[in-house]
């Protein structure tokens, strides 16, 4: 058998069903690149043993007895390899059609890269990870969450000090050099360490966008706050003031944040509005700003569209034809100011008008997800009462938590009300989480669509609100659950 160039090494600790749609999607576009896949089973308990059974010859699988987590089933995983390139993937992700191609090309076009990290993007479209940035509280990020796809600042090759395994390049001996991921992390930034020690010995760490997955964010692996508390403070005891805190200058270098100096003090700051806003001081403050958000998305769509249909007016017309203009859409200099609800009226007709051509055009994933939120509020308005305390199922988004006046909060969440950052390893500790939050004062659950799938994916959970909880509304764009009766 030919050896090949590239081990794709998947490590997995049970979800089955995740594993095999992660197989199925490599399988179904193979790379160009000589590649075999090892999966790591890290003592899984379901029938994931079955499943690696039925694989291809060219799909090998180990098996781990007892548990060792993410970084010890990679370095196994690593150590069983035959490639010389180290393609380490989470089983939670569906990658793209050349994914493994694009990183391989980079890789041999950049030397000096010893790790190529891919673009993760959400479900829906957005991006989840172009690049870790140290930020200024000395936490590692991913630098950029939430932003278009194919946004500049996240469409640029570039060097980082970090990139995220769970789609990373990494070459063979230098992987080997560094003594591969330390298992003392548990199951969090095993990789910015690893890559911070690939920097150490003079190499480089890059990003390259055109490798896209799209990743599920850390369905397969559950980690407590007891574990992010401990990474953390791992982290910043091996590393604390040796790294650069970069994510400001990342911002200045692509744009998005500006710095006005004048004689005088005060300086004046030019922020992006799609990187942030300035905190608001009262309630007023807050409505103008999600208004102007929202706005501002709005007016980007109409630029867009208008560039998009001048084009399509162009093709149609015949030799001293006049121009033709599709009924209905004011050009942007027409466009009421605060009337966003007017502005998007226009927006969607437009869409409609276009998508009845045939000619593949997409309607924005940010406009959509803004659209998803204001039905999902217009939801709530009528099936909760005011004084009310909402649980989201979100990935984060605090715009997702604004239910006109209604409390809302992070589910899952940390013990500061934050967003926990990662999902329940199971049902168990999903209906735990929950009956906690019940206890101390939460009365509904909202499941957006985007968080479908957790119905899905944890089956218990789905039963326990069944048997426990009322179910209010199950529209297109959500499902709201009323927590009755005393927590148990």
């Amino acid at each position: 058998m030919t050896t090949p160039r590239c081990t794709i090494v998947i490590p997995v600790h049970s979800r089955a069903g995740l594993t095999r749609r992660c197989l199925e999607t490599i399988l179904a576009d193979p790379p160009a690149t000589s590649f075999e896949v090892l999966v790591v089973d890290d003592a899984s308990e379901d029938e994931t043993p079955g499943l690696l059974a039925g694989q291809p010859a060219h799909v090998r699988s180990i098996r781990r007895e007892q548990r060792g987590g993410f970084a010890t089933a990679c370095n196994d995983g690593a150590a069983e390899a035959g490639g010389e390139l180290l393609a380490f993937l989470n089983n939670d992700t569906e990658p793209r059609p050349g994914w493994l191609d694009a990183l391989v090309e980079h890789a041999d076009a950049h030397p000096e890269a010893a790790a190529v990290g891919a673009k993760l993007l959400f479900p829906d479209g957005t991006v989840q990870h172009a690049g870790v940035a140290i930020c200024q509280d000395g936490r590692p990020r991913h630098v950029y969450a939430g932003f278009p796809a194919d946004h500049p600042a996240v469409e640029r090759p570039r060097a980082f000090q970090a990139v995220t395994a769970a789609c990373m390049l990494v070459r063979r001996p230098a992987f080997e050099q560094a003594g591969g991921f330390d298992p003392a992390f548990r199951n969090a930034l095993e990789d910015v360490d690893l890559c911070l020690r690939l920097r150490e010995t003079g190499a480089q760490v890059h990003y390259c966008p055109t490798s896209v997955v799209t990743h599920l964010e850390s369905a397969s692996r559950g980690r407590g706050s007891r574990d992010v508390q401990h990474n953390f403070d791992l982290f910043q005891e091996r590393w604390g003031d040796r790294v650069e805190r970069d994510d400001l200058a990342l911002y200045i270098e692509d744009g998005l944040l500006k710095v006005r100096y004048r004689d005088t003090y005060p300086i004046g700051f030019e922020v992006a509005p799609e990187l942030a806003t300035l905190k608001p001081g009262g309630a007023g403050q807050g409505v103008i700003e999600s208004q102007q958000r929202h706005i501002s998305l709005l007016l980007r769509e109409v630029v867009r569209l208008t560039a998009y249909v001048a084009e399509l007016e162009l093709q149609s017309r015949g030799p001293g034809d006049a121009p033709r203009r599709l009924p209905g859409f004011s050009p942007p200099g027409r466009v009421p100011g605060p009337a966003a609800a007017a502005i998007e009226k226009e927006i969607l007709e437009l869409q409609q008008q276009i998508a009845t051509t045939g000619n593949g055009f997409q309607a924005s994933p940010i406009l959509a997800y803004e659209r998803l939120l204001s039905d999902i509020r217009s939801v709530v308005e009528e099936s909760v009462p005011e004084d009310a305390t909402v649980l989201v199922v979100s990935r984060g988004d605090d715009e997702a938590l604004e239910l006109s006046g209604r409390r809302a909060w992070h589910f899952p969440q940390e013990a500061d009300g934050t967003y926990a950052g990662s999902y329940p390893k199971d049902s168990d500790e999903a209906v735990a989480h929950l009956e906690e939050l019940h206890s101390r004062g939460a009365q509904y659950l909202l499941v957006p669509s985007t968080s479908a799938w957790w119905l899905d994916h944890y089956d218990g959970f789905a039963r326990h609100l069944s048997e426990h909880a009322r179910r209010l509304a199950e529209r297109e764009e959500c499902v709201l659950y009323a927590l009755e009766g005393e927590s148990r």
